[in-house]
């Protein structure tokens, strides 16, 4: 047996009442005196003790009423494991949100995080669900409340704890409001055709960075009865000192890295050392350069090459007791050659009345690709890994065409100008079709239209601020009449619907084909500020893609690439994979015709440790659950369900009504006693 209020007991103390009554001397205070008794002796009445009680048995059945009492409002009950009622203790629903973004790479940090997720494991009932979630830059869901309920109950938790110790933190940023997001969601499906409310609770488990991205929970509207726990996590060391890539200065022959040093959290003042290495032969390149860093210091330093090294490099920071943030991954922008060879009078690549001309200049002086413009009979070419560009603005003869069209199938890229009806031949020849037939257009003045923005070409002006070619104008163009055009792609149309610019892959090639003249009398396009900015996604597209970035953050590859064909090899390795690396390191990256090196990094934010402020989740209106919970043990949480149930099951018995029963039935007996002995008395007295 046990009691719900024992507090009450302390009401016994009220039988010192009844003693202390029963210990007082009763004796004859008025004294009568008779005449006729004047010469008897005096007899006084025996004196009876202090200490001696009188009507033992009334005073024992009054402290009985008394301890019946305070027995009965301590609301006793009987121990058993009958379990809490769901009326009064609805289901729970349980969504686990983990970080696992490169911070939690840190020593203790994600064993911190599964042993605390495994705490809530324990608290689970059957009747109860459970998701996981995993915070990074991409949230994913390890199990969902479906697989939960599929899953037979005595092997959930089971289920649950696997999937926990299979996971790992990977290297991408911190965005909770996503986790968060995909929480939420699976919450709004519980109540969905249930009469049961079930308690909703968001566990989000991490280390709570300043950086972390939490700016989506702003305006969400949440489930009922739903709350949000925060979980804060700590590793082994409480601070932190960081590097970040700022970049090159100087010239070729004198260049320094820019590295930016970072320390954050409660770390010590500490002495550190910066060492750039050769990353193919893992040589110091030399000596290390001496560094100090404090709490909350955040400043840059050079980091000078050697005139001689071409890269890839790595930059290692020693004396810092958290090293998953100390290694940086360099990789060098490399120029790629490529010949753009004219198929046409080469003297129209210096008349400014033609079309050669602005596409010569346009591509002179590129950084990536570097293009040399050659005619299509020249014999001395510098050679280069890529396939020649290919542009016509000429007919050509039979012979010409399919040793063009054997080029492009090799993998080069071409442009022809479909600017009158003496190159349609040319045209139909290279695009292998027929039955394609030129007239001149109804409209003296053309613009184009309906162009398609999701095109390599088009992409750059997908903007609406950069979208509008309303304002370019062409004069005199013709209309092509495509039969079947199911086998091109129609980039664009002029304003009559008819196609302006179309695409056709020829085997590993593309032949791009414009329905236009570009000199200047019939087209203000080579003069628009749109003209080369295009032109130059053309050549980039033939090079391989744009090879512009060089190093790159870890969650940025599927955005930065074109992941469809490219080959991936990690530094060491000599094999090449079209799996995109997820890590940091050094990659060689092949696409088209072309490899270069790639250093992956991973987000310099993750190297911040200051705590992200509570205010915060208060601000965007995140139900957040009482303070006083987050740290809840599991052991007090068993002391809560232990009362629950200790409420129920005195609720149920009812033990106390049984108590007060007794107690009236023992009033009654105890009053009949006390009559009885009080008229003893007073026909003995008289």
């Amino acid at each position: 047996m046990s009691l719900l209020s024992p507090w009450f007991l302390a009401g016994a103390l009220l039988l010192a009442g009844p003693i202390i009554f029963h210990l007082i001397r009763r004796a004859t205070k008025d004294r009568i005196r008779f005449s006729a008794m004047r010469f008897l002796r005096e007899s006084p009445p025996k004196l009876q003790k202090k200490s001696h009680i009188q009507n033992p048995w009334l005073l024992a059945l009054r402290c009985l009423i008394i301890i019946l009492l305070a027995f009965a409002f301590a609301r006793p009950f009987f121990v058993s494991d009958m379990p809490i009622d769901l009326a009064t203790n609805p289901p729970k629903a349980i969504v686990l949100a983990i970080d696992a973004s490169a911070s939690m790479q840190r020593e203790g940090a994600w064993e911190n995080a599964v042993q605390r997720a495994q705490s809530y494991l324990d608290t689970v009932d059957a009747v109860d669900k459970l998701s996981i979630v995993s915070a990074s830059t991409n949230a994913r869901l390890l199990l969902s409340f479906e697989q939960w309920d599929k899953w037979p109950i005595s092997e959930r938790t089971t289920l649950a704890e696997a999937l926990l110790s299979e996971s790992r933190p990977n290297w991408g940023a911190t965005r909770l409001d996503d986790a968060i997001e995909m929480a939420l969601t699976e919450l709004e499906q519980i109540d969905e055709g249930s009469e049961t409310a079930t308690k909703k609770t968001v566990v989000l488990i991490s280390d709570m960075q300043s950086t972390s991205r939490i700016a989506g929970v702003a305006g969400r509207e949440w489930p009922d009865a739903c709350l949000l726990e925060l979980e804060t996590i700590q590793g082994t060391h409480s601070g932190n000192t960081g590097i970040r890539w700022l970049g090159w200065t100087g010239d070729e022959e004198n260049r320094s890295m820019r590295i930016g040093i970072q320390s954050s959290g409660q770390s010590l003042a500490t002495n550190l050392n910066l060492t750039l290495f050769d990353a193919k032969s893992d040589t110091p390149l030399g000596q290390p350069l001496k560094l100090y860093s404090y709490t909350g210091d955040n400043h840059m330093v050079l980091l000078e090459v050697p005139e001689n090294a071409t890269g890839p490099f790595r930059v290692e920071l020693t004396g810092d007791p958290d090293p998953f943030d100390n290694v940086l991954h360099i990789a060098e922008n490399q120029p790629r050659p490529m010949r753009l060879r004219y198929y046409g009078d080469t003297a129209n690549s210096d008349d400014p009345n033609q079309s050669a001309f602005y596409l010569k200049r346009a591509s002179a002086g590129w950084v990536d690709p570097t293009v040399q413009f050659v005619d299509s009979n020249s014999e001395s070419e510098q050679e280069t890994e890529l396939p020649p560009f290919l542009f016509f603005d000429s007919t050509m003869a039979q012979n010409e065409v399919a040793a063009a069209r054997k080029q492009i199938e090799a993998g080069s890229h071409a442009l022809l100008l479909l600017s009158n009806r003496e190159m349609l031949p040319t045209a139909t020849s290279l695009a292998g079709e027929s039955d394609w037939s030129l007239a001149q257009s109804t409209q003296e003045d053309s613009r184009l239209s309906n162009i398609d923005f999701q095109s390599h070409a088009f992409a750059i002006f997908s903007d609406p601020r950069f979208s509008d070619f309303t304002r370019i104008r062409f004069w005199n163009t013709h209309k092509l009449n495509i039969p079947d055009p199911s086998s091109l792609s129609i980039i664009a149309e002029y304003d009559d619907n008819g196609p302006a610019i179309i695409e056709k892959a020829l085997g590993n090639g593309l032949l791009t084909i414009w329905v236009a003249d570009w000199a200047p009398q019939k087209s203000q396009w080579p003069l628009s500020t749109k003209f080369v900015p295009w032109l130059q996604r053309l050549f980039e597209r033939a090079a391989g893609g744009s090879n512009r970035t060089s190093i790159i953050r870890s969650d940025s590859i599927a955005s930065a690439f074109d992941t469809s064909s490219a080959q991936w090899k990690p530094l060491g390795q000599e094999a090449y994979s079209p799996e995109a690396p997820t890590n940091p390191g050094l990659y060689q990256l092949k696409q088209g015709f072309t490899e270069r090196w790639i250093a992956v990094q991973a987000p310099s934010e993750e190297s911040q440790w200051d705590p992200l402020p509570y205010e915060d989740w208060e601000r965007l209106g995140a139900p957040l659950e009482v303070a006083t919970t987050i740290a809840q043990t599991e052991s007090e949480r068993e002391n809560e369900r232990r009362a629950q149930n200790a409420v129920e099951l005195e609720s149920q018995q009812q033990v106390w009504k049984w108590l007060i029963i007794a107690i009236a039935l023992a009033l009654i007996f105890e009053s009949l006693i006390a009559r009885t002995l009080q008229n003893r008395e007073e026909r003995a007295t008289a």
